[in-house]
């Protein structure tokens, strides 16, 4: 299975590669197909496939052209997240200011919020915890809400005093919502856990 998987992600790379072929309606299919192959299972295999620097200057001007294209730049986002969370796609200042530039950005800044707070250069952005707790009021509301809870769990030991009580609160609701024992229990845990 890998290899052929391989052998799929190299020629969409280089289709991706030389994109300026490419009409819109082929582009838009291309980057769909492409964006799955960093979320499958994880294989050392394609390592070198998505720590290829050309690639996401292909991704990066593919972006620049068609920045208008919300569904496009979502699939971009997630593959270039995918690429540094799962494959350590070493970060550059262009990939750091690509999820900054979409951060807040409508039906878009949700998907953001699941890969800029893990980036290095996010330890250094000023209003760190007030973007965190705007993230579960973006849009589409179950990504972002998603986004928040993880980054909460992953950031508990660090939440400021001043967003403590709302944290909790959000988390205790989330309780009385969960429609199943997993979901009131994970809730409850990380209510408990904000002290």
């Amino acid at each position: 299975m890998s290899k052929k998987n391989v052998e799929k992600i190299s020629l969409l790379v280089e289709k991706i590669k030389d994109w300026k072929r490419l009409n819109d309606d082929e582009l838009f299919p291309l980057i769909k197909e492409f964006e799955k192959m960093p979320r499958l299972e994880v294989s050392a295999f394609y390592n070198d496939l998505f720590n290829d620097s050309k690639l996401v200057e292909n991704l990066l001007a593919i972006y620049d052209k068609h920045s208008d294209n919300t569904k496009l730049v979502v699939l971009l986002i997630s593959s270039i997240g995918n690429m540094i969370q799962r494959y350590h796609l070493p970060e550059t200042k262009a990939i750091y200011e690509f999820m900054l530039k979409n951060s807040d950005r409508k039906n878009v800044g949700a998907y953001v919020a699941l890969f800029l707070p893990r980036l290095t250069s996010f330890k250094a952005y000023n209003n760190k915890w007030k973007y965190i707790m705007g993230i579960k009021m973006m849009s589409p509301k179950k990504i972002a809400e998603s986004a928040f809870e993880i980054l909460i769990d992953l950031y508990i030991d660090s939440i400021p005093v001043e967003y403590k009580v709302e944290t909790r609160e959000y988390f205790e609701i989330k309780v009385q919502k969960a429609n199943n024992e997993y979901g009131k229990q994970y809730y409850l845990d990380l209510a408990r856990k904000i002290r």
